[in-house]
Parts: structure tokens; sequence; C-alpha cells
């Protein structure tokens, strides 16, 4: 399998970075053909300055990224929730890489065309929330991510995993490390 690995947390020191690195790891020696997306090490600028009106003056990553969505398989993307929503860094991933004519196409104002349809994606997800909150409609993180921005663009979740209550008195060293291993068991 052609697995691309999206790390959306900005700090290269977090658990998220952590997990994603083990789940690459796990990936490779599994057999997998992996590619990594890191956004706390890439150089990519996560804001569209015009909207989809005009382009930005270096749209390298976008479409670098582009061709590696293209190539996958499988997507992985590790991210915390913050605010209910993904990190700023993977918001504006989301914003300049699932471009119209990319990720989908107004047929008409009623007709949509999913572009990546056939591909798939696992979710690999903290939050400070308790997981079934995060992972609910009414949490919406979730709910979001699967429907009206994967899910828009043809891309079927088929697995979504949440560690809750990160950062509280319920967060232990022990809690983390089984969820780094739960994870790595869906490579």
């Amino acid at each position: 399998m052609n697995l691309l690995i999206i790390q959306g947390h900005p700090d290269v020191e977090s658990f998220t970075h952590a997990n994603a690195e083990n789940y690459r790891k796990q990936a490779l020696t599994a057999g997998h053909q992996v590619t990594m997306i890191d956004l706390a090490k890439d150089d990519f600028d996560p804001v569209l300055a015009y909207g989809y009106r005009q382009h930005m003056a270096d749209e390298t990553m976008p479409k670098r990224y582009q061709q590696m969505i293209q190539e996958a398989d499988q997507l992985a993307l590790f991210y915390p929730v913050w605010w209910a929503a993904e990190p700023a860094i993977l918001k504006g991933f989301f914003d300049r890489t699932f471009t119209p004519g990319f990720a989908y196409h107004y047929e008409s104002p009623t007709k949509i065309q999913h572009l990546l349809k056939g591909k798939t994606a696992k979710l690999f997800v903290t939050s400070r929330g308790p997981a079934w909150y995060t992972k609910s409609v009414f949490g919406t993180a979730i709910y979001r991510m699967k429907t009206q921005v994967l899910g828009f663009s043809g891309i079927k979740v088929k697995k979504v995993l949440v560690l809750g209550n990160m950062a509280t008195k319920k967060d232990t060293l022990a809690k983390r490390q089984a969820f780094i291993e739960t994870c790595a068991k869906e490579v």
C-alpha cells in the first residue's frame, strides 16, 4: 500500500508528532511504501491570502502535497483538536492543497464531483475533551473532518482513534503509550 502520513501538529516535540513518527516506522517495517508530510518541519505557508480568487506567489509546496496525495492509497492524519478543530497549520494545508479542480469540482450548483474518490483515511487525534465527545457530532471536530473535508473530496474515513483527556488528571504516560501502541496496530 502507498501510505501518506500527514502530521498536523506544529510542534516537533509534541506527543502527536511522536505518535506519527512511530506509525511511520511501523508502516515501513510492515513493508508499505510510506511518505510523510510533516507540517512541523516543512517550509509551508498555510495562509490562503487571496482565497481562491488568485493563486499565491509560491505554489511549490501545495503542488508537491497534491502529487503525494494523488499517489497515495491511504492517508493517515495525526493532529490534536484545538477549539473544536484542527490546528491552523493543518487547516491551512487543506485550504491550500484541497483546492477546486484537485479535490472537488462543481458541475452545477447542486452537483459535485468528489475528485479523490477511491482513497481512504485514518484519523489519529488527541483532545483535552473526552474522546466520546470529540468523536460525537456535538464535538464537531471529527464529524467535520470526515464529512465536510475528506468526505467532500471523496476520501472515505475507515478508522478514527481519539485519545481524550489530554493534559488533565486522567492523562498518564501509560495511557499515552497504550494509545501509541493502539495506533501502530492500525498500520
